[in-house]
């Protein structure tokens, strides 16, 4: 079988998206240092308010971000149960950081659904993609 027909596009394009996230993970530190009040790496809903860790942790959730995006890009079976326990993450991530949020500049409601539907939908999307389309993922390990 070619490897253009095994190709999915959906995993082609959310492979590039969390690679773009991976690669924005790992610049966290630097996205503190221009502005600390409202930037910085949010990890279960608490975000990181010094530049030491965001320096850390950021790349740190950049690798996992990454390790994601080659399994997506190289269709690596092992990439399912990361995909699973990355769709978890997401939801609980967000309602963590909007609970722990008490500051009165909080955003629109608009932002907050946009992000939502693509977060979510980025996120358990893939892992439904994933696990209703095994055959677009290699039996390779």
């Amino acid at each position: 079988m070619s490897e253009s027909r095994t190709r999915a596009p959906f995993l082609d394009v959310m492979a590039v998206l969390f690679g773009v996230l991976a690669v924005s993970n790992c610049t966290k530190a630097l996205q503190h240092l221009r502005n600390p009040s409202r930037l910085g790496i949010v990890i279960l809903g608490m975000r990181f308010e010094s530049t030491q860790a965001n320096l850390l942790l950021g790349p740190l959730m950049g690798i996992v971000l990454g390790v994601y995006t080659y399994g997506l890009w190289r269709r690596r079976r092992w990439v399912l149960p990361l995909s699973v326990f990355y769709s978890f993450y997401v939801p609980v991530n967000l309602v963590l950081f909007w609970y722990r949020q008490t500051t009165p500049d909080i955003p629109p409601i608009g932002f907050i659904v946009a992000y939502l539907f693509f977060a979510l939908g980025g996120s358990i999307g893939t892992a439904l993609y994933l696990a209703y389309h095994r055959d677009a993922v290699v039996g390779r390990g």
